[in-house]
């Protein structure tokens, strides 16, 4: 089986205060992605395991994985109750515009037994920007059914790329089931089985600078 965490970030006009009310975004095809990078226990190197790839608007970005899964059990090895990926997205970006990433939302399918629970985490920095900003969802057993979950980021906790600069995004995720406090337990956190994959969404919050 194949896990889903799906990370976007598009619904971007929202509940944060203080936000800039007006849309701003550069043209068509003026941003694109230069270079990926990435390695990790849920996103192995060789064969190839993660994909990259930019929405049609430039308003996205979507990260596709095929083997992002974590489990816990008695006959499950501890290694398997958490996996992470460590991705570097390298973006060219036009003059005059710079962006954040500024909400998460974490989609897919938790089967926990009872006191068992799962967890997902994010943490993102731009490359010569020492602003580290991170997101977490908590998924409580017992469950047997797929999930939805929304982090906003307010405006002002937002870590912004340079001014018109090519940026590399770092984005470390990791995926945890714990069942310690039910050693007999059993959990896994895997796909909606829609796509067969991992998904992440990572939207664009654009600004002029």
């Amino acid at each position: 089986m194949k896990a889903s965490v799906i990370l976007p970030i598009a619904a971007l006009i929202g509940a944060a205060a203080a936000r800039p009310t007006d849309v701003v975004k550069p043209g068509p095809n003026q941003v694109y992605i230069k270079s990926v990078s990435y390695n990790g226990s849920g996103c192995p190197i060789s064969p190839p395991s993660a994909k990259v790839v930019l929405a049609d608007d430039q308003g996205s970005f979507t990260v596709l994985f095929d083997k992002f899964i974590a489990e816990a059990g008695p006959d499950v090895p501890r290694s398997e109750n958490r996996k992470n990926c460590q991705l570097n997205v390298g973006i060219h970006i036009p003059g005059g515009f710079q962006f954040s990433i500024a909400s998460a939302d974490f989609r897919g399918w938790a089967q926990l037994d009872a006191k068992v629970s799962g967890l997902q985490t994010t943490q993102y920095y731009f490359q010569g920007n020492g602003k580290t900003v991170s997101t977490a969802a908590r998924i409580p057993g017992p469950i047997t059914d797929s999930y939805a979950i929304h982090e906003e980021i307010g405006f002002t906790s937002l870590s912004w790329s340079r001014c018109g600069e090519d940026s590399n995004v770092n984005i470390n995720t990791a995926i945890f089931v714990d069942n310690s406090k039910a050693k007999t337990a059993s959990g896994l956190l895997t796909t909606d089985s829609i796509d067969g994959k991992v998904q992440q969404i990572y939207g664009f919050q654009w600004q002029k600078c």
